[in-house]
């Protein structure tokens, strides 16, 4: 931003503060129209404010935190496997990006995750980006051609080939982290803000209603289903007004952040499911749970030991792993303060900590993060919010670790690190035309 908007920009906010105070004196009681619109008119001059180092360029204050861990970039990589790829995403260097490199950190390919590049007008976003440091992505997906499809959060879901050219672009709302479906398709969670006739009972007022959407290869989307519709056909009412009152929240009853297909390979696995059926995760109920393909039956649920989890995958040998986000300061025992990823037989109900919650294993990330389970019995663990990605073996030792570093005392959001094996991939020469 040149200076003359600057100067333009910091104008405007002395103006809006002076006219603000002058009415605001005249404004006698509290109840009054106009002591309201002063009021979010002073609200609005302090998020222009706030909002100034994105406008300027200089700082992506929403993905900045203080940094925990030390180094920049591959800081451990010792003991893992060395010959498989990692597919980051994140706000990396500067900009939201997906990179895909070898363990020692060598870039093959890289993506620019750019809401404005990619929306002529990205004003159907639940919350329009004023800038591209205001668009968040979640997870990426990554084809054997390269291909990647991602979402940003409450905005569209994308289609990039591995040269970073767009093959399309939804305009529907889609959040969190896509995943495959066995057809070749797409399964991800979605949102719709619900208004007038169409509010459900036991819900009162508008509210942003969680959808389970699917779509084809070529991005048309060919399946919906709302989380309201299937917990009343599933009896489940009671859940429904859980919270102890009938507003609903403001930012949606269940915070649906994950959607994940039972594949063909690991049906045999789980003989109370069947191939097709799909796992959700519920944020703001603590919840996941296992419908059929079309989400009209629930055929299992559970309600913790995890909080406010993320990112829950089935598993070989019949078991299901989550991201336990928890809190930074819960009392001691099994259930002391920090992060954690717990496994889950859905059979006997039983579930156990695989890392995290102990001495020597603390981290913490208040929101988003993921969790992958290696073949050799390793995992993989993205705390986002902490801007670190993890590789810990079996005894808690850590292989492999990524600092996505900002600066000397900060760090910036890591989203997702998926390990992939070399051989999965049909792309032999990750080069690209010069743009």
């Amino acid at each position: 931003m040149d200076f003359s908007k600057t100067l333009f920009i910091a104008g405007s906010l002395a103006l809006v503060a002076g006219g603000s105070l002058v009415v605001g004196m005249a404004s006698v009681k509290r109840d009054m129209g106009i002591y309201h619109a002063v009021w979010g008119t002073l609200d609005n001059a302090k998020t222009l404010w706030e909002e100034l180092p994105n406008l300027r360029g200089t700082e992506p204050i929403h993905f900045l935190v203080p940094a925990q861990y030390e180094g920049q970039g591959v800081t451990v990589n010792a003991g893992a496997k060395t010959d498989d790829l990692i597919l980051l995403s994140g706000f990396l260097g500067d900009d939201n990006k997906a990179r895909l490199m070898k363990r020692d950190g060598t870039v093959l390919a890289e993506w620019a995750l750019k809401a404005h590049s990619i929306y002529e007008d990205p004003s159907f976003f639940r919350q329009p980006p004023m800038t591209d440091w205001n668009a968040i992505t979640h997870g990426t997906i990554i084809k054997p051609d390269g291909d990647i499809v991602f979402s940003f959060e409450s905005g569209g879901l994308v289609r990039m080939d591995r040269c970073g050219e767009v093959k399309w672009a939804t305009t529907d709302i889609t959040h969190h982290s896509p995943n495959w479906t066995a057809d070749g398709g797409i399964v991800v969670s979605g949102g719709r803000y619900v208004e007038g006739g169409d509010v459900p009972w036991p819900f009162e007022g508008p509210y942003w209603e969680d959808l389970v959407f699917k779509y084809d290869a070529d991005g048309n989307k060919t399946f919906e289903k709302a989380l309201t519709t299937l917990m009343i056909e599933n009896g489940m009412q009671a859940w429904l007004s859980s919270t102890g009152q009938f507003q609903t929240r403001v930012n949606g009853e269940f915070h649906l952040n994950e959607v994940e297909e039972l594949s063909p390979e690991l049906a045999p696995d789980f003989p109370m499911f069947q191939a097709g059926d799909l796992m959700l995760s519920l944020r703001n109920r603590n919840m996941i749970l296992v419908t059929d393909a079309n989400v009209t039956r629930i055929k299992w649920w559970k309600v913790g030991p995890f909080v406010r989890q993320h990112d829950p995958d089935f598993q070989k040998g019949g078991k299901i792993t989550v991201f336990d986000n928890h809190s930074d300061d819960s009392p001691g025992g099994e259930h002391a303060g920090g992060s954690r990823v717990w496994e889950i037989d859905p059979a006997t109900d039983i579930a156990r900590t695989l890392y995290g919650g102990t001495e020597g294993q603390r981290f913490f990330s208040p929101e988003r993060s993921t969790q992958q389970v290696q073949t050799n019995g390793n995992l993989m663990i993205t705390a986002a919010q902490t801007g670190r990605a993890f590789e810990v073996t079996p005894a808690g030792q850590v292989v492999w670790e990524y600092v996505n570093r900002w600066d000397a005392s900060r760090a910036a959001w890591l989203h997702d690190a998926e390990t992939i094996d070399p051989t999965y991939f049909t792309v032999t020469d990750w080069s690209c035309p010069a743009p």
